[in-house]
């Protein structure tokens, strides 16, 4: 049992590693790490192409180093979300302001789409409070790399939700007053909530209170905000 493990176990470094191999054109352990490579390269460029676009001729390398790195995970797309968190860290990654907003909203499209969601449609009313749906994702970016735009430091507020009629994710640009009104809400009641956006920007209640209504019916009727029970 001990030789089989570390047979396993030397099997894995070479897999895994960037040792020179002999012969490798005709060495089984190339072949084994070429699959690992191709197959993890396919997940990447599938899963964050944006990233993979911007990286260019630099994410074969890096790709291979993650490899020689190792993953904790079992999955692929697991594994796909830690190479994420390795380019955070890695040295390029200084070089890439906008690298945490295009990991954030790659890897949040890929979530949304592969979840299942069972959350019921809310009728909106001004009562209660109301939070974010699990099929939806809320950020302040601080480029709008959504437009191809990776120089334009700011905030850009950005609303990502799974549409249910069409079964595909959808990004939205939303105003500072729309992102604030999801920030209130999550410590807040609707009631709450409306007076803290009207003291916020200086608008009396009553003139808020109409837009406001309009936008959140919107977003219960996408299953984007939904009633807490």
């Amino acid at each position: 049992m001990k030789i089989e493990t570390t047979a396993m176990e030397r099997f894995i470094e070479i897999i895994a590693g960037d040792e020179t191999l002999i012969n490798p054109l005709h060495n089984r352990y190339q072949v084994y790490r070429d699959m690992v490579y191709h197959r993890f390269y396919e997940t990447i460029t599938n899963i964050y192409p944006i990233l993979s676009c911007r990286l260019g001729e630099q994410l074969p390398i890096l790709i291979r180093e993650f490899q020689s790195h190792g993953a904790t995970s079992i999955l692929m797309s697991d594994m796909a979300c830690e190479f994420g968190e390795f380019i955070k860290q890695h040295p390029i990654g200084k070089t890439l302001p906008y690298l945490e907003d295009t990991v954030w909203l790659e890897w949040s499209e890929m979530v949304l789409l592969l979840e299942k969601f069972e959350e019921n449609k809310s009728v909106f009313k001004w009562e209660g409070r109301y939070k974010l749906s699990s099929s939806a994702r809320l950020r302040q970016l601080s480029y709008p790399i959504y437009r191809g735009d990776f120089e334009s430091i700011g905030e850009y507020p950005l609303l990502l939700f799974y549409d249910f009629d069409e079964e595909k994710v959808y990004f939205k640009e939303i105003s500072s007053l729309g992102y604030d009104l999801l920030i209130f809400l999550e410590n807040h009641n609707i009631q709450e909530t409306l007076k803290q956006i009207s003291k916020h920007y200086g608008v009396n209640e009553k003139n808020l209170k109409e837009p406001l209504e309009e936008l959140l019916n919107q977003w219960c009727e996408k299953k984007i905000l939904i009633k807490e029970v």
